[in-house]
């Protein structure tokens, strides 16, 4: 009786999970982390253990990755068909790789009537060669440079267009005040009339 209890108990289990899909573990990613240069290739190992026909799929942080889009067709080298049935394996390699290539990569395995089950993944760090950064940061100091210089020649050559428009207004202004000035004396001089000699 008890043993029958265990039987159908571990029938049960074995029903459960075939039911509930891929369990935690299924789909195993290496190393974890790895940091590589600008320019290097690198390998990012998944295999799985299951049976059955399927797919599998990477994607970077949130974003799926398209292996024939331009950015990665010409630098991604994935399992094949055969590796994939048959040696368990969906590995690819990134050859190239920039700083945009830096990200936790994830291994989606999708074996068929089962759920899909996707790996720990792989945080991958690209960095620059340290003589990269150099010429990098002394370009950058480079082009600030200019652009002081070039904000500095604006501001000045503003500010003596302002005084000069400044001076000028101020001569307009003081030439129409002696026009003026001009002008009203002229009228009140022609109201003047001569007075007439008187007869002694």
């Amino acid at each position: 009786m008890v043993t029958e209890r265990w039987s159908t108990a571990a029938l049960f289990v074995l029903i459960s999970m075939s039911l509930s899909g891929m369990e935690a573990g299924d789909v195993v990613q290496t190393p974890t982390s790895i940091h590589v240069m600008e320019g290097e290739s690198v390998i990012l190992n998944c295999s799985f253990h299951l049976q059955g026909l399927g797919a599998y799929s990477w994607r970077r942080d949130d974003s799926p990755i398209n292996f024939e889009s331009p950015r990665y067709k010409q630098r991604i080298i994935k399992a094949d068909h055969h590796a994939f049935k048959s040696g368990k394996d969906a590995s690819i390699q990134i050859t190239n790789t920039t700083e945009c290539d830096s990200g936790t990569y994830y291994c989606e395995i999708e074996i068929m009537g089962k759920q899909k089950s996707t790996g720990n993944g792989t945080v991958v760090t690209v960095e620059r060669h340290a003589c990269d950064k150099a010429k990098y940061l002394k370009t950058m100091s480079f082009e600030w440079i200019w652009i002081a210089v070039a904000g500095g020649v604006t501001l000045l050559v503003t500010l003596s267009l302002l005084v000069v428009i400044i001076i000028l207004a101020r001569r307009n202004k003081a030439y129409a005040l002696l026009v003026r000035e001009c002008s009203s004396f002229d009228s009140t001089k022609e109201l003047e009339y001569p007075r007439p000699f008187k007869n002694i």
